[in-house]
C-alpha cells in the first residue's frame, strides 16, 4: 500500500487467489422509464453475443435520463436498500422478481455489464437457489454488490501504480468506507474503485466503438 497512508499498511488485506412493498408508489416511476428502456448485449456460458435486448425499466438509463432506482452498491440487495429514487419508498418484491431483461435471459445464459470506473466485468447469472426461469432485476443487483465487495489481489492494486494518484483515490475511499461501516480486516475492495460515487444510477448502452450494444454501469454519489 501506498507507503504515505500508516493506516492502510496496518490494516489493508489482499485475497491471494484469483477472483472471479408498496407496488402503486413504484408505478409511477417505472412508467416514467419505460420510453428509456435500451437495447444492450447478453452472453451466453460460451461467450457468444445473445440478440439485443431490452433493459427492465428499473435500470434502463440514458444520458438525459436516471433510471427510477435508488441503490447504494455498498450493501447487500434488501428492502431498506432498494429504492425508489423519487418516493424512497421500498421496490416491491413483484418488480425485483421479475425478468431483467426484454425478452427475458434465460437463467442458464449470462448477462455482461460493465464500467469505466473499474476493469472487471460484472457477469450477472441467476442466484442458486432461484426459481425463476429467467435472470431477473434482483439477480442482477446481487450480482453487482457481490462482483464489487470482492477483495482485490496485490496484483490488482500495483497495477494502479505504486504511489499514484489513483491509488491514493482508492486509500481514501477504502479509509471513508470502513470508517463509516468498520471491516478495515477486510481489505481494499473493488467498490472502493468507485471514490464514494456508490448509488447505481443505471445502466446505459454503448452507441458507439468496441463494446456498442453492451450495458454500461453509471453510478453517482451515494
Amino acid at each position: 500500500m501506498h507507503p504515505g497512508t500508516p493506516s492502510m499498511a496496518s490494516h489493508v488485506l489482499y485475497d491471494r487467489r484469483p477472483s472471479m412493498q408498496q407496488r402503486h408508489t413504484w408505478q409511477s416511476s417505472i412508467s416514467s422509464a419505460n420510453e428509456s428502456a435500451q437495447p444492450y448485449i447478453g452472453m451466453d456460458p460460451h461467450g457468444r453475443r445473445a440478440p439485443a435486448l431490452h433493459m427492465h425499466p428499473l435500470f434502463a438509463s440514458t444520458r438525459l435520463h436516471s433510471a427510477p432506482i435508488n441503490y447504494d452498491v455498498t450493501y447487500a440487495p434488501s428492502p431498506r436498500t432498494v429504492l425508489d429514487r423519487t418516493t424512497h419508498s421500498p421496490v416491491d418484491a413483484h418488480t425485483l422478481s421479475q425478468p431483467a431483461t426484454d425478452p427475458p435471459t434465460p437463467a442458464s445464459s449470462r448477462i455482461l455489464l460493465r464500467s469505466d470506473k473499474f476493469p472487471w466485468p460484472v457477469v450477472v447469472g441467476a442466484c442458486r437457489n432461484g426459481r425463476s426461469p429467467d435472470i431477473t432485476n434482483l439477480d442482477l443487483l446481487h450480482s453487482l454488490h457481490e462482483t464489487l465487495l470482492t477483495r482485490v489481489t496485490p496484483q490488482e492494486w500495483e497495477a494502479l501504480g505504486n504511489g499514484s494518484r489513483a491509488q491514493r483515490k482508492v486509500t481514501q475511499a477504502y479509509e471513508q468506507r470502513c470508517g463509516m461501516l468498520g471491516g478495515w480486516e477486510g481489505g481494499v475492495r473493488r467498490v472502493d474503485w468507485l471514490h464514494g460515487k456508490t448509488r447505481l444510477i443505471g445502466i446505459e448502452v454503448e452507441k458507439h466503438g468496441p463494446g456498442a450494444g453492451s450495458g454500461k454501469l453509471v453510478f453517482g454519489k451515494a
